[in-house]
């Protein structure tokens, strides 16, 4: 557990925001903004979960919330199964379920902050978050001094919450992203807009020299359910391996070579330099009035070594003309991790039946 100035918990505090494809269907959508609300009750590190749908004019859809109290807590949630099984199912370009799209030129797919306690806490309202950047140019304390004087509530702002912070998280893919962060909490549409006017006068008084801005009701995560699956054991960086990535695609006939071609062109180099190997590949018969069904099986070390290789794909190009690639051929796909399971030991064998004319 992190801790700061004066003895208090210095929280991570995160921030995802998501565009979905043209195609994602409304209900893909809604289970999305469902899994990611209930995460906490798989991931224990994952606190302040919520979601809120974007009603700003920026590109975004959703937005998800939540927090971590410390470093390792954020390193444990980047390798836990629920997150690499289920998050990436919606959330990973090169998961066949994925119903995201990319909006790299936003900047604003991941960003967040580091403060201590949480005073950003809220279950209800409208959240309203401003990404800002000032020029080149900016003196830096003067950029400090105008950010620490954004933090908490003034007179003439009804916001129930404010913190102002640099952005600490996404810059590694996006260095000349948005450097600082500002959130707030209103009870309502109204009291958000009523604070626009005095919102505009402080940053035109301000060193930024551009912002964007999300804002949405905010749907906090339900109660756990008495049985947590939370309670489980800790399936962390040192869980077991080896972990096979299972991709089973349909696509048709005429396309399945073209598929193969692409898989071995453009994604296998790649991955075996992050460190994954070829364990299979497969193909059903052609003709059968069904398609042909396409499994690949890569095998990784463990989960933490997947979650390096995973990262590592993201900014490799050839992965993109691949995922592009695939989604011209693929009716449907899926994408499941399996981890080997030791065969019991055999029974002994019985032991032979008593001799009744042995003499004792």
């Amino acid at each position: 557990m992190a801790r700061g100035a004066g003895g208090a918990v210095v929280t991570l505090r995160r921030f995802e925001s998501y565009g979905f494809a043209d195609d994602a269907p409304p209900d893909a959508r809604a289970e999305l903004a469902r899994v990611l609300r209930e995460t906490g009750w798989y991931i224990p590190e994952v606190g302040h979960g919520a979601t809120g749908w974007n009603r700003s004019e920026a590109a975004v859809d959703l937005v998800w919330e939540h927090a971590y109290d410390a470093p390792g807590a954020y390193a444990r949630y980047m390798c836990h199964p629920f997150h690499v099984c289920v998050l990436d199912r919606y959330l990973l370009p090169e998961n066949p379920e994925c119903i995201t799209a990319s909006r790299r030129d936003l900047g604003l797919g991941l960003f967040g902050y580091e403060v201590p306690g949480t005073p950003f806490r809220a279950d209800a309202g409208i959240r309203r978050i401003l990404a800002l950047r000032p020029p080149a140019d900016a003196v830096a304390s003067e950029v400090d001094a105008f950010v620490a004087g954004l933090g908490g509530t003034v007179d003439d702002d009804p916001a129930t919450a404010s913190v102002a912070a640099p952005n600490t998280m996404g810059l590694e893919w996006f260095p000349d992203g948005w450097t600082h962060v500002w959130e707030r909490v209103y009870a309502d549409e109204a009291a958000m807009r009523s604070a626009l006017p005095t919102e505009a006068t402080r940053l035109a008084a301000g060193p930024f020299e551009r912002w964007i801005d999300l804002w949405y009701e905010i749907e906090p995560a339900p109660p756990a359910p008495p049985t947590s699956p939370a309670a489980g054991p800790d399936p962390g960086p040192a869980a077991p391996g080896p972990v096979l990535v299972v991709d089973t695609v349909v696509v048709a006939d005429a396309d399945a070579d073209a598929y193969l071609d692409g898989f071995h062109r453009w994604y296998l180099p790649g991955a075996r330099r992050r460190g994954l190997t070829l364990a299979a590949c497969w193909r059903t018969p052609a003709g059968v009035g069904e398609g042909v069904t396409v499994t690949t099986a890569l095998e990784v070390a463990s989960w933490a070594a997947w979650e390096q290789a995973r990262n590592a794909a993201v900014g490799d190009s050839d992965v993109h003309t691949w995922v592009a690639r695939r989604r011209t051929l693929m009716r449907r796909g899926r994408r499941t991790f399996v981890t080997p399971v030791a065969e019991p030991p055999a029974d002994p064998p019985p032991e032979p039946p008593a001799d009744p004319g042995a003499s004792g």
